[in-house]
This record gives C-alpha cells, sequence and structure tokens, in this order.
C-alpha cells in the first residue's frame, strides 16, 4: 500500500472514531507497526493529528466563529499581555496601523492614545467604536457586516483596504497548525487578512496558546510570510511541534 493511501486510511478512521489505537491502525493498512509509526509522526508533524499514548486522537477542526461576546472572555489575561508587548514594541508615533477583528487584538486599544497622529483602520466594527471612545483617528471601511465577528467582509471590503498600504498590521487567528499555517473558520476573513498581509510593512500575528494545533476551514497565511507571531508561554510538547523563530513567547 502507498503512503499516501495509509495516511488516507488513518485520518478517516480519525475523522470517524476520534482516537484509534496504533494496533488498531496496524490492522486497518495491514502494514507494520514501526511503519504506522512513523506515519503517525509525519501527520501529527502536519498538524493533522495528535500522537498519545498507544496511539493517535483527531485534531478539533474549527468551523464557525464564536460570537464576539463569547471570544471576548477566553483567556483574557494572556491576550492582555500580548497586546502590552506587541504595542510596546511596535507601534510609533504617525504609523498608518491595521487592527484585525480578533479579540486579543482589540486589547491593544488602551496603549494606543500615548502616540501622536496615528491613523488607525479596522474592519471590526467593535473594535472602530472603542477606538473612537478613545478619541483616535480610526476609518471603518464599507463592507457587509458579520452578525457573529461584527467584522465587514466581502468584495467592497477588499476593495478599500487593496487601495490603501500599512505600516504595521496586528492580525489575529484561530488556529496555528503545526506546519506554521495561520487559519480561519470564514474564507471571507481569510480574504480580508490575505490583502491586509499582501499591503503591510510588518505583519504581527496575535495568538494566545489555544490556537495551537488548532486546525480551520481556511487558510490565510503561514508563519513564513508574516514578522512575528506573539503568544503566551508553549508547553514543551507544542514547543517540539513550533520550532519558527518567529514565534515569541512572553509570560
Amino acid at each position: 500500500m502507498l503512503t499516501a493511501q495509509r495516511y488516507q486510511i488513518i485520518l478517516q478512521a480519525l475523522n470517524q472514531e476520534g482516537i484509534c489505537k496504533l494496533n488498531e491502525l496496524v490492522h486497518l493498512t495491514d502494514a507494520s507497526e514501526s511503519t504506522i509509526r512513523r506515519d503517525l509522526d509525519e501527520l501529527e508533524a502536519q498538524g493533522l493529528l495528535e500522537r498519545i499514548h498507544g496511539g493517535a486522537q483527531s485534531i478539533t477542526h474549527l468551523t464557525v466563529d464564536l460570537a464576539q461576546n463569547d471570544r471576548e472572555q477566553l483567556n483574557r489575561s494572556e491576550k492582555e499581555i500580548i497586546a502590552k508587548y506587541a504595542v510596546e514594541n511596535f507601534v510609533k508615533d504617525e504609523q498608518v496601523i491595521y487592527l484585525d477583528a480578533g479579540t486579543t487584538v482589540q486589547e491593544i486599544i488602551p496603549y494606543l492614545n500615548r502616540f501622536q497622529d496615528l491613523n488607525l483602520v479596522t474592519n471590526s466594527v467593535t473594535t472602530a467604536l472603542k477606538l473612537s471612545e478613545q478619541n483616535l483617528n480610526v476609518f471603518l471601511p464599507a463592507g457587509h457586516l458579520k452578525s457573529t465577528t461584527k467584522a465587514l467582509v466581502g468584495s467592497a471590503t477588499m476593495a478599500t483596504l487593496a487601495g490603501f498600504h500599512f505600516d504595521l498590521a496586528f492580525i489575529g487567528t484561530n488556529g496555528v497548525a503545526a506546519s506554521g499555517d495561520l487559519m480561519t473558520p470564514d474564507i471571507d476573513e481569510a480574504n480580508i487578512k490575505q490583502c491586509v498581509i499582501a499591503h503591510s510593512t510588518k505583519k504581527i500575528v496575535l495568538s494566545d496558546v489555544s490556537k495551537f494545533q488548532q486546525v480551520a476551514f481556511a487558510t490565510f497565511s503561514n508563519l513564513t510570510q508574516v514578522d512575528y507571531l506573539l503568544t503566551g508561554k508553549l508547553t514543551t510538547k507544542l514547543k517540539i511541534h513550533f520550532k519558527q523563530t518567529n514565534i515569541k513567547e512572553l509570560d
């Protein structure tokens, strides 16, 4: 049996069962135990499954965005640490800055009013309102409003953002695969993120640790295409899989 065929059988079994023991996969593929171990190692390196004692388990695929209010309350203290570091190390006076619709990015807002002559652009209605409350200069493009994330998306948003150039972009992500792929459940939001990254001098991704090894529907970039990913302290297990040098861990 070809390697690709074994991979397909293994992933199909995990999608159906959630967890499979090593001997079950050996039986399904008619391969040796050592071969299946190598297959599982490779599939885990690709971010397609997670090794556990005696076998493997599937990685949850994110198919929908949580509501804005629900996301704001998750891992709040970690998000605040990430946001404070991002501002202190990357924001300067007179920049044009894009703020993504992510809730970690929103934690940046309270730290911005110390800077002079910032021009802030966002596709998030929630972020725009919070910026205006700080008397900051904010631009909100046209577009279709998503009810869950309160983000503007679609062709009108894309056309507007494609006409800008950003000195600095802060981007959120729903998933970070072991391959370095950055993911979101919504293809329209993925398109917006891709557009912003293509029109930004410096690209900084903000992600709490819970997003690592999460897989979502649409890939919008890879760690090789951004300057830094800022996150919390990674576990030893995560460090084994994520060796990209532009991941900055924060305590």
